[in-house]
Parts: C-alpha cells; structure tokens; sequence
C-alpha cells in the first residue's frame, strides 16, 4: 500500500484549491488534526464537509475515518517527539528561554524531517546532480541563503552552478538558454514566491530535470518537480527556521562527494592549494625572512 506521502506527491496536482489548503492545513497541524471530527476540521479551515470529503477520495480513502486512521499512524510517533520537546522548556520571555526554545524547535524541525525523509528520493537527487552538465539553483528572499549555501558547495566540487541573484533580471534570458543536460534546483518555503514557482513551470516545459526543495508535496513546487525533498521550516518567531533545510542541503552536496571519491579529493586539493597562495582565509601560519614557516598561537 503507499504511503500518504506517495499518494500526495502522486495526486498533488489534481487537488483543487480548496482541498490543496485543507492538505497545507493538515500537514501544518498534525498533532490538532488527528483529533478533530470532519466538521471540526471543515470549520477550521473555512471549507465544506463535503471538501473533506472529497480530498479523501481523491487521495483513494473510503472516506474520512481512513484517512484519519491512516494520519494518526503518521503522526503518532511525531506527536510523542514533539511533545516531549515543547515541555522541555516552558514558554518565557527572558533570553535564556527564547534560547533554548529557538534551539529546541530547530531540533523538532530536524527530527521531523529526518522522519519524512525518502532516501529513494534522496538517492535521485545525488544521481542528478552529479550527472548535469550545468546547474542553477532559484531560491530568492529569505531563501537566497540557502541557494547561496548550495551552491557554494557544490562549487567546492568543480561543478558549473549558477546561483539565481535576486534582483539581477537576467533570470529569463539564462533560462532560455538551458539544455536537456541541465538541472534546475528550485528552493521554496510558505509563502511561496511567484517568480521561484514560475521560473520551476517555464524550466519543467522545457524538458529539464527539475529538483525542488520546500515544505511538503503538496507545495506548487512539486507538482513540476522530478523528485522533491521536504524541510520543515516551522517556528515560534516572527522568521522561519531553515536549519533543517540546511542540513538537508549539507548531506546531498556530502553524498554527491562521497559519489566521486577521486574527483572530490582532487578538486579539494586543488582549491586549498590556490586558497593558500592567494591568502583567502586568516593565515594560520606566519612567514620568517628566511621562508621557514611557524605555527601561529
């Protein structure tokens, strides 16, 4: 039988917009929505029962009592994580409760992730990267940080990467230009940008193979995607937290070294060598008149 997320990634598109932000709504409330009664839920979210309903069946349950059976299974070991992590630290207003609050969402983020993580999906992401001829990387506003981490690091391993910059205008004209060899990589969190999402469409019309980054597989980035991974990026502040995203971001870019062993050695040999003559980094070394080199203390 598949999973509720093989079913969302699978019937994503054909949801409407009512029932898209009743699955947004579930996704984003799991611990409260596994309790409430369909009229409960219709209420919360400002639908009709018969909505309900419907995003039942069209996700293949009989009705709602299975969907619901089959989300308490979902959630029923986050809820127990989650909630021995919120009570860990009672909510405060001084520093040192925001603090170890911030730390302990981020914590909860990452341990949601790693429980909604597909490693077959995980596994496409590598095998793509590592064979595209080029690769550009859309993730703008709060996002551009991510992006930038990216493809930064791919960079480290002697890959043609092309970090959208924001506010440039030259996105269209460069996407023009892109190849079947090519890959898109499209990083997107609520609320999603428009120009990410259509940038993603344009490229997926194309024929390019397109990866996307975001919340959950019912996002607009992931009915153009070839494969998706998700991030949880909740937190009780005004911005979001993107620390597991990060560290989504830094266990592909790992793998895709691991993938090519060899070539990842080289190419970091290669960079420490011309990182050190042109004195990129704080020197941890000084140079005596006669060229002997000392250790700094």
């Amino acid at each position: 039988m598949q999973t509720l997320h093989q079913l969302l990634k699978e019937k994503a598109s054909s949801l409407t917009r009512s029932q898209n932000r009743l699955m947004q709504y579930i996704l984003s409330h799991e611990e409260e929505a596994i309790f409430l009664n369909i009229e409960n839920l219709a209420d919360k979210v400002n639908v009709s029962e018969a909505t309900v309903v419907r995003l039942c069946k069209v996700l293949g349950f009989k009705g709602f009592p299975q969907f619901q059976k089959e989300l308490r299974l979902l959630f029923r070991s986050k809820l127990t994580t989650t909630s021995r992590l919120e009570h860990t630290v009672q909510k405060g207003t001084n520093e040192g409760d925001i603090l170890f609050k911030i730390l302990q969402n981020d914590m909860t983020n990452i341990a949601e992730t790693m429980k909604d993580a597909s490693v077959h999906e995980f596994r496409e992401f590598v095998k793509a990267i590592d064979s595209a001829q080029r690769i550009v990387i859309i993730g703008l506003r709060s996002v551009y940080s991510l992006a930038i981490f990216f493809g930064v690091a791919l960079e480290f391993l002697q890959k043609d990467v092309w970090v959208v910059e924001p506010g440039i205008g030259d996105l269209w004209d460069r996407l023009l230009r892109l190849k079947r060899e090519d890959l898109v990589i499209a990083i997107s969190f609520p609320r999603y940008t428009r120009e990410t999402v259509e940038a993603f469409k344009f490229t997926k019309s194309k024929g390019v193979k397109t990866l996307a980054i975001t919340d959950s597989l019912i996002s607009p980035l992931a009915q153009y995607a070839d494969h998706v991974l998700t991030a949880r990026y909740r937190m009780s502040s005004f911005i979001e937290s993107f620390t597991a995203a990060f560290s989504l971001i830094n266990a592909i870019v790992t793998a895709v070294g691991i993938s090519n062993k060899k070539k990842t050695l080289k190419s970091l040999k290669g960079l420490e060598e011309i990182w050190e003559r042109q004195e990129v980094y704080f020197p941890t070394t000084k140079q005596r008149k006669g060229g002997e080199k000392v250790g700094v203390t």
